[in-house]
């Protein structure tokens, strides 16, 4: 994801209140009902915000995989987070503390732009997800899943998976298993 940030004083301010971040693969970085105290910027890894359900099971509502991804519960910092955010894997991440988040947008308008941006960018995604979610089968779930996370498929755990597509991991199975069939079918074939 670029922010298209080439203003070299914005760019300073940002760094001189950001840091850099390493965490561990199963770190949990906000918990539900915690105030987000910073927003973080994916650099390496994957990144995972997730939920429980009224059953008490834990649903995936999206990852984070992309370099330069923000990683937020909520378009606004500092309110209760209504998901948990964890590390996947290990990753970096620069994390810019909310307060200096508000100083910025206060003083750069541009800043702003950019922020409103990401969130209607996080809204879209958000949005495809759950019409993807809700109006397709599980199989159309998966091949969606595989095309618009290719690298992720092999990192994360297929419980993961199968909770962010709402299906159960024997389903998943199921599926990876039919997919690598009709595969081998079709490289017999040529």
């Amino acid at each position: 994801m670029a922010l298209n940030l080439d203003d070299e004083e914005i760019i300073e301010d940002i760094v001189t209140g950001s840091s850099f971040r390493h965490v561990q693969q199963g770190e949990i970085l906000l918990k539900e009902g915690e105030c987000q105290q910073e927003m973080l910027f994916l650099v390496s890894g994957i990144i995972r915000l997730y939920y429980f359900d009224v059953n008490g099971q834990e649903i995936t509502d999206c990852f984070a995989a992309e370099p330069g991804m923000p990683i937020i519960a909520r378009p606004k910092l500092l309110v209760p987070s209504a998901v948990y955010i964890e590390a996947s894997t290990d990753s970096d991440m620069y994390s810019i503390p909310s307060a200096h988040i508000d100083c910025l947008l206060d003083k750069h308008c541009k800043l702003l732009k950019i922020y409103n941006n990401v969130l209607m960018d996080a809204f879209a995604m958000h949005w495809e997800i759950k019409t993807m979610i809700c109006r397709n089968n599980a199989m159309q779930r998966y091949q969606w899943f595989l095309k618009t996370y290719p690298r992720l498929v092999d990192r994360i755990s297929n419980k993961h998976v199968a909770s962010f597509l709402g299906i159960t991991p024997v389903t998943l199975s199921r599926l990876r298993r039919t997919l690598r069939e009709n595969n081998a079918l079709k490289v017999g074939e040529k």
